[in-house]
């Protein structure tokens, strides 16, 4: 099923209530009131694969709560004076030359207003100034007079801070929130000639400042603050009649407080404030079903062969379990199952014999059993995905030759149905297009390295070196791996984009031999406590990716996009844009 996940948000501007809208050609319209409460400003931008364009702030007046909907070139503004009740509409066009807004004309008193907009209608709700009510206000543009025409308010439902989505099929959604307990409730409802006929209001979560976003298919986007104002949440779902039939729960994808949401169908955004300053962060989401990224998009994909191809890579996979002792290792927050639900598609795994079964583990961090996580990978590909999974062993802790036969076994007994075990005569794996090895089933590539897989060969196990390896020749795929050995951010991303520039696509001081594929790291290495290390690592992924060609000087592009908390980086959305999915 589609989703979204929005991962964690990059700083863009200091300011509070932010509100934002996205139009289809990816324009970005983001309005917000200034830090001190003194005015309202925008910032327009565009979409850059995963990335937010944005141009300079600009002032335009006066006022407190603003909201913002864009259709075309046509934007509306809504916001509330400052200090005062009094609700003021504005008409804005981007056009070639930029943006201008019209005058502030009052069309109801009220607080918190919400609007949105499609061809057809201008959709608005807010709080009443005197009670905890919400009323809805109808419009439309008049293109004669430049103006917007509303119908006037009409009482809609007790509650507070309400949100307000509508698409281009006139399904609308209204969410809110309650003045006496944190409940969050949605209404569906149906634009037509003689208004908008809503469904009855159901509960959905609990929290505050909720804000919603509905694509041409009726998938619902909504975003909200937990309790304590220190997360902000994600859930999807798709309008089914009057009601919304909900893809699980809500998820936290970032810190913050107040956030927003916009879509345009095949790209969401959010946009929230700090929990604690002043600061205003973005990111963005593709609306795609990530499980099957590959099959869904073979006719672009299809002919691409490993060299070629980009993915997101998960680095010390099976580390996900909570716990004092495991929190120490702990690298992913998903497990296998989940990753592969997530789009990742390329698994570091580190086994290791603890006398009487087989684990993974991270140094001297024991993880779950092996089983656990091959029985994830074999639940994924029942389920009939047709990817291509690369499970890749290394670092194998206590083994003997024996073990490595028990490791085998378990895998041929686990997974044997999807191995990939055929090569044409000649043929490397990196000569294999995507769409001849998704052409019957999905995969999984079983690489491993050292010297097990060599003196120990079995059908579905194929050798893995490392590009620097002294023994490069024997691998069946080779992969420039290089991590930065850093703390810092900055030293990290100039280092590995410095090795990426210099990658040229031959195995290292082995310019006849080939090297397979590229692995960007993009990870920080502490002693322990990876997460708070990996957040800034994971936030500016898509920025960093955005930023670089396609390909480098000697034609390579990056393959794996090598992350902790995999997730929170949105690699496999990253990963499709660079692909060139649109």
């Amino acid at each position: 099923m589609k989703n979204v996940f929005f991962g964690l948000g990059v700083k863009y501007e200091k300011g509070i209530h932010a509100r934002v809208a996205l139009g289809r050609d990816g324009r970005v319209i983001e309005v917000h009131e200034s830090p001190d409460a003194s005015g309202l400003n925008y910032r327009s931008g565009r979409l850059r694969q995963m990335a937010i364009e944005w141009d300079d702030s600009v002032a335009f007046g006066e006022g407190a709560e603003p909201g913002i909907a864009i259709e075309g070139r046509v934007m509306v503004e809504v916001h509330r004076s400052a200090g005062g009740s009094d609700l003021s509409c504005r008409i804005g066009v981007w056009d070639e030359d930029g943006i201008v807004f019209g005058e502030s004309v009052k069309y109801a008193s009220g607080e918190a207003p919400c609007v949105a907009m499609n061809r057809q209608a201008i959709v608005e709700v807010h709080e009443s100034p005197w009670n905890a009510k919400i009323w809805c206000n109808l419009g439309r543009l008049d293109e004669g007079t430049d103006s917007i025409v509303w119908q006037g308010n009409t009482y809609l439902d007790a509650g507070i801070q309400p949100g307000i989505a509508i698409n281009a099929q006139n399904d609308v959604v209204m969410v809110h929130g309650n003045a006496s307990d944190s409940d969050l409730h949605y209404r569906v409802g149906k634009l037509g000639r003689d208004g908008i006929a809503w469904g009855p209001a159901a509960r959905y979560g609990a929290g505050s400042h909720a804000s919603v976003a509905l694509t041409p298919e009726g998938d619902v986007i909504v975003v909200y603050e937990t309790n304590d104002q220190k997360d902000v949440l994600q859930r999807f779902g798709k309008i089914r009649g009057k009601s919304i039939d909900w893809a699980g729960e809500a998820v936290y994808f970032d810190d913050g407080a107040r956030p927003s949401v916009a879509c345009n169908g095949g790209m969401a955004i959010q946009v929230h404030e700090s929990e604690l300053f002043n600061a205003l962060w973005a990111s963005t989401s593709r609306v795609a079903d990530r499980s099957r990224w590959m099959q869904d998009n073979l006719r672009v994909l299809g002919d691409l062969t490993l060299p070629w191809l980009t993915t997101g890579a998960s680095h010390d996979a099976g580390m996900y379990q909570h716990g004092l002792l495991m929190s120490l290792g702990k690298t992913q927050n998903l497990d296998l199952y989940q990753q592969l639900g997530n789009g990742i598609r390329y698994f570091d795994l580190r086994p290791k014999w603890d006398g009487s079964a087989l684990y993974v583990s991270h140094g001297p961090i024991t993880g779950p059993a092996l089983s656990e996580i091959l029985d994830d990978v074999r639940r994924f590909m029942s389920e009939g995905n047709r990817e291509l999974v690369i499970l890749k062993f290394s670092h194998y802790a206590k083994f003997t030759d024996g073990i490595y036969e028990q490791l085998v076994e378990m895998l041929q007994d686990k997974l044997g149905r999807w191995l990939f075990q055929n090569l044409p005569q000649g043929a490397r794996l990196s000569d294999v297009p995507l769409g001849e090895y998704l052409r019957h089933s999905g995969v999984v590539l079983i690489v491993c390295d050292e010297d097990y897989p060599v003196d120990i060969p079995a059908a579905g196990i194929w050798v893995y070196r490392d590009s620097d390896s002294p023994t490069a020749e024997l691998g069946d795929l080779r992969v420039y791996d290089k991590y930065s050995n850093t703390t810092s951010y900055d030293t990290m991303s100039t280092d590995q984009i410095a090795k990426f520039q210099a990658y040229d696509g031959a195995c290292v001081d082995r310019p006849e031999l080939p090297c397979d594929q590229f692995l960007l790291s993009w990870t920080l290495t502490p002693p322990t406590g990876v997460w708070l290390l990996s957040k800034d690592a994971n936030r500016n992924l898509g920025a960093a990716m955005a930023a670089l060609p396609r390909e480098n000087a000697s034609g390579r592009v990056i393959n794996q996009l090598y992350v902790d908390y995999a997730e929170y980086s949105r690699a496999t959305d990253v990963a499709m844009s660079m692909n060139g999915i649109p």
